[in-house]
């Protein structure tokens, strides 16, 4: 089944990984900003050069007022870690290739 990775659902993501660091640190390796919605790309950028340079995730008050781009932190979102890491690797993999085919034309 081929999913639709909406902006919404790409959101879901990005407020998964500040409800639990343990899901941002498990996808470390495959995340790329350049992955996500144009409209999302600034705040998923923010997210990755602030973990790199302090060692931590920044809060949503630090996204909205950096980015403008608000996140809800539900603590109940740490019950799909599993969800979301199959999920963020399927939709690494799309956006992955898609951009590899893009850029191939």
């Amino acid at each position: 089944m081929t999913r639709e990775y909406s902006a919404d659902l790409q959101k879901l993501f990005l407020e998964m990984m500040l409800c639990d660091a343990q899901n941002f640190v498990r996808v470390q390796n495959i995340y790329n900003s350049e992955n996500f919605d144009r409209s999302l790309r600034e705040t998923a950028k923010f997210i990755n050069e602030y973990s790199d340079k302090y060692k931590s995730l920044p809060s949503p008050e630090q996204i909205k007022a950096t980015t403008g781009t608000e996140l809800k932190v539900d603590p109940n979102m740490s019950e799909h870690s599993e969800w979301f890491t199959n999920e963020f690797e399927q939709f690494t993999k799309r956006q992955e290739l898609e951009r590899a085919i893009l850029k191939s034309a």
